[in-house]
């Protein structure tokens, strides 16, 4: 469900990507994202997401899922954002993490992390950090 949900995000298929959650999910960045800090209902995460993606120039924008660890009502993944800036031309290369809660088969929360391990200790989820 969450890799579902990002490959939406990534292709700008927003409707895609809100399927998985629940009708009062919450989103919530860190300070290292722009726009609001934090969104509930889909439609708060769609225009979240609208914001973001179309302050890059979508033909060296990607986004991709490097690693996801699984937990009982969680799932954490780690990210690799790499874009350019559409007004400014300025390269983006970014790794970050988010963990997602998962209820009734849903998302209803994600809070996101500027790093991969702060996501997996948020969730409880230590047993996936490297040695």
């Amino acid at each position: 469900m969450v890799r579902r949900s990002f490959d939406g995000f990534s292709r700008g298929d927003y409707r895609k990507a809100v399927r998985e959650f629940h009708a009062d999910a919450v989103w919530h960045n860190t300070a290292e994202f722009p726009g609001q800090r934090v969104c509930v209902g889909p439609e708060a995460i769609i225009d979240f997401w609208k914001t973001l993606m179309e302050s890059f120039d979508e033909r060296e924008s990607m986004m991709e899922i490097e690693r996801l660890v699984e937990g009982e009502d969680s799932v954490v993944v780690a990210v690799h954002s790499v874009g350019k800036g559409k007004s400014s031309g300025i390269p983006l290369d970014f790794h970050w993490g988010a963990a997602f809660r998962v209820s009734d088969g849903k998302i209803s929360r994600v809070d996101v992390h500027g790093d991969w391990k702060n996501a997996l200790k948020a969730a409880g989820l230590t047993s996936g950090l490297s040695p």
